[in-house]
């Protein structure tokens, strides 16, 4: 009986912390939650973090599990399914950049303050909710770009700094726009859209084969422009985190982290992809 008490107690005495623990969760992630926009909740995946984590969940699997699985698979050949899939993202890239151009030059957007309720309270303001959900959405079917890849056995090209990047992009634009769907971050699917357009074209030509591979010799230039969009956008979140404005500013803290990360993770690709290269050569 001694020993039963014993088993019991313990029991007990690990159960009564590990509530506490979960209560203290659910209390931040209530607390956390209630200051989400009401508006963007109807908005398909914005109800709560549950979707978005099932697809990353399933993201994240097809890269652990992809390569093994295609271990006794030859590569599929995928070009014209690349070639068009990669141009739809042009056009939506276009639309979203598009988007945000009207609500800027449109509403006077200013790059130093410019507040949620400023935009979306503006003309433009259903504009704002569609650009930013459809950034949201794109971060997304990005995911695509890694399942061709394992499809195509091109391994090597799932490295770390891919994955990272397709995966948390995919939760800093969730978050955005869950929070802060309007205000300062317009500016953020306004030049990463940009940048897209140039990027998937690339990728689209790329796709049609070796007569048209051999003009692109402009890939180490697309991976300057990378670098050279966060370089800006650190500067843009540096000044909205410094400035005397009515936005999150614990927003402009994580994107800066989270944009400082990505930009060593770039330079350090294209110090081994075009550095290293030339001094061998």
């Amino acid at each position: 009986m001694n020993r039963e008490d014993n088993v019991s107690q313990y029991t007990a005495t690990m159960t009564i912390p590990t509530l506490a623990a979960l209560d203290t969760v659910k209390q931040w992630y209530n607390q956390t939650m209630s200051q989400a926009d009401p508006r963007v909740s109807d908005f398909p995946l914005m109800r709560g973090p549950e979707s978005l984590a099932a697809v990353i969940g399933l993201y994240l699997l097809a890269v652990s599990q992809g390569p093994r699985l295609m271990a006794s698979y030859k590569p599929f050949q995928l070009n014209r399914l690349l070639v068009v899939y990669n141009l739809a993202m042009v056009a939506l890239a276009t639309y979203i950049f598009t988007m945000c151009t009207i609500i800027m030059v449109g509403d006077g957007h200013s790059f130093i303050c410019k507040t949620v309720n400023e935009t979306l309270n503006g003309s433009h303001g259903g504009l704002t909710f569609s650009a930013g959900w459809w950034f949201m959405f794109m971060k997304i079917l990005e995911f695509a770009d890694t399942i061709f890849f394992i499809l195509r056995k091109k391994f090597g090209h799932v490295s770390f700094l891919h994955v990272y990047h397709h995966s948390t992009m995919a939760v800093i634009s969730w978050i955005g726009f869950k929070f802060v769907p309007g205000g300062q971050t317009i500016v953020y699917p306004f030049v990463n859209s940009f940048i897209h357009i140039i990027m998937y074209t690339y990728y689209a030509l790329a796709a049609m084969g070796p007569q048209v591979q051999k003009y692109l010799w402009w890939k180490r230039y697309l991976t300057i422009m990378q670098i050279s969009q966060f370089v800006f956008l650190l500067a843009q979140t540096l000044t909205n985190a410094l400035s005397e404005c009515d936005f999150p500013k614990i927003f402009s803290y994580t994107v800066f982290f989270y944009a400082s990360t990505i930009l060593l993770l770039f330079i350090n690709f294209y110090r081994k992809a075009y550095l290293s290269k030339d001094k061998s050569q």
